[in-house]
């Protein structure tokens, strides 16, 4: 390859270079732009409003889950990516009801000494503190079939705390 040739080829691949940075840069740029998420239902204007921001500010609590699956576990036919979570708050009506947008499948899992442990973490801010009662029930999947329900809760009372809720989970 002689010098003219080579120079062609690096001018070329300059060219491609700069265009798919540019395309990359105006994809990026038009990414996050204007988004919003979707609307949610409405609830009921006692309920507690409650968000889930793992890692937000000290204004409120943590809420953690550590579910401890049993040895009994169908590993192959319950996979852990489906455990389905949700927290229902009482009503003065003396009914339970599912907390909008505090729902969802486990963070994570991790191997401790007693087994291997699912966990969830949700926020509440300052504003709910010691509210109540509350309680998790956890779901084999969305819609599955309910594994366990915990005693009811109220969220703590001190900012920066945590609670943690350590059920077992048995197969049904």
């Amino acid at each position: 390859m002689n010098a003219k040739q080579f120079l062609n080829r690096l001018g070329l691949l300059i060219l491609v270079g700069t265009a798919i940075l540019g395309a990359l840069t105006i994809a990026h740029s038009t990414m996050a732009d204007g988004y919003e998420l979707p609307p949610r239902g409405t609830e009921p204007s006692e309920m507690p409003l409650i968000t889930n921001i793992p890692g937000g500010n000290m204004d409120g609590a943590r809420l953690q889950v550590h579910a401890l699956f049993s040895e009994s576990w169908p590993w192959d036919e319950m996979h852990w990516q489906n455990v389905w979570t949700t927290i229902q708050w009482y009503d003065n009506a003396g009914v339970w009801r599912d907390v909008a947008g505090w729902q969802g499948g486990l963070d994570a899992i991790v191997q401790e000494d007693a087994g291997w442990v699912g966990t969830k973490e949700w926020w509440a801010g300052e504003s709910n503190l010691g509210t109540g009662p509350f309680r998790w029930k956890i779901y084999q999947s969305a819609g599955g079939p309910l594994l366990v329900t915990s005693e009811p809760f109220y969220l703590p009372n001190l900012a920066g705390s945590t609670l943690i809720l350590q059920p077992v989970l048995e197969p049904k």
